[in-house]
């Protein structure tokens, strides 16, 4: 079956602490912003996380959400996605 893909969304979001199996993270869906709870594998192999980029890829017959470490855009996220802070 051929994969057909949709769209793919980036959202910012920062790291709020480990909580249980899982990791508490404030993501700013549109302008609103929303705390989520993470399964422990979707931070693994971070050091240190704060500030993090998802990315959401969604299309026929599948999605996928990957995290990515985004501490050096730190003043983007000043600038742009102060409600993440």
């Amino acid at each position: 079956m051929e994969q057909e893909l949709h769209e793919i969304t980036i959202l910012p979001a920062r790291f709020l602490g480990k909580h249980n199996d899982g990791y508490a993270v404030r993501v700013l869906v549109g302008a609103v912003t929303q705390d989520v709870l993470f399964d422990e594998y979707s931070l693994e192999g971070m050091i240190n996380p704060n500030l993090l980029l998802i990315g959401l890829m969604t299309g026929v017959g599948y999605s996928q959400i990957n995290f990515c470490q985004a501490d050096e855009f730190e003043k983007l996220f000043k600038k742009h996605w102060k409600e993440v802070l």
